[in-house]
């Protein structure tokens, strides 16, 4: 039995909102799980490890020059003769690469008005198998981290940066961490360096601080995986965390984005801050990490 699932959605959180839905699989048919899906997931290093996947291959899935993109991804689909493809999208014409495929059975998600997607995928899954009840495990392997000295993963950006807490909020609550020589690591996207210009000037003389930008993915996510906490923007990273059984609080405004971390760990803690003081979450964060 060959299965394939085709996952166009292309942050980080997106691939491990997956997870049920590749677990469910492989206990149902009782092998690994071949997946398409786009670089930027990182699916290729997140799920090493995993025993979940057999292949992983990046495609291409943005709307220029339809006709093409539409047979690039049948002839993706096509090379895995599957008995079993699963799209866990509605897109109509990601649906018509789907039917043009040689796959033996094809099923594609369904559209619908729920909005955060941690939640979409999870009820989809349970409709397009006729399930009453789904494993809801997003766990990722990890590791015990010793809590003699703290290691602090900030993620002070976001993918579109629109539900993003501001700089100057990190500068003063970096500044108050940094007295206890706690280990920060700040992170933020190599394509934001020119917008957190200021943080990088003021916080590069603390020999507690590393800046995460110019590492790579690999790199990056054991990091996380040696941090006691991942505090920052609701973000790939935070979902990282929660995935990897972190102590984890995200910042985050509801206005733009869903709780979805919640929905891979339920001890994330959450503060809306479009409703709290910048002083008072700078004083919760304190609170959370001691």
């Amino acid at each position: 039995m060959k299965i394939l699932v085709v996952s166009p959605y292309r942050g980080i959180g997106d691939l491990i909102f997956h997870l049920p839905l590749l677990r469910f699989l492989k206990k149902k048919y009782k092998t690994k799980i071949n997946l398409i899906t786009v670089h930027n997931s990182k699916a290729k290093i997140i799920l090493k490890g995993e025993n979940l996947v057999s292949k992983i291959v990046y495609g291409d899935f943005n709307r220029q020059k339809v006709l093409q993109k539409v047979l690039g991804l049948k002839n993706q689909i096509n090379k895995f003769n599957s008995d079993l493809t699963v799209l866990s999208a509605s897109s109509k014409r990601l649906k018509a690469s789907l039917f043009l495929s040689n796959a033996n059975t094809k099923l594609s998600f369904s559209k619908s008005k729920e909005k955060d997607l941690s939640k979409y995928i999870y009820n989809e899954t349970k409709k397009k198998f006729n399930l009453k009840k789904l494993e809801k495990n997003y766990k990722l392997n990890s590791k015990i981290v010793s809590n003699k000295n703290k290691k602090i993963f900030l993620n002070i950006d976001s993918f579109h940066n629109q539900n993003n807490w501001g700089e100057q909020n990190y500068i003063n609550l970096i500044n108050k961490i940094a007295i206890n020589k706690n280990m920060l690591f700040i992170n933020f996207s190599p394509r934001n360096k020119k917008k957190f210009r200021s943080i990088m000037l003021k916080m590069k003389k603390k020999t507690n601080i590393v800046f995460t930008y110019n590492k790579n993915f690999k790199s990056v996510l054991e990091i996380i995986r040696n941090c006691n906490y991942v505090i920052g923007n609701e973000s790939g990273p935070i979902c990282l965390g929660a995935a990897l059984r972190k102590k984890v609080l995200s910042i985050y405004n509801p206005k733009t984005t869903p709780k979805s971390s919640k929905t891979i760990y339920n001890k994330v803690d959450f503060i809306n801050s479009t409703k709290v003081k910048n002083t008072l979450i700078q004083n919760k964060i304190i609170r959370f990490i001691n």
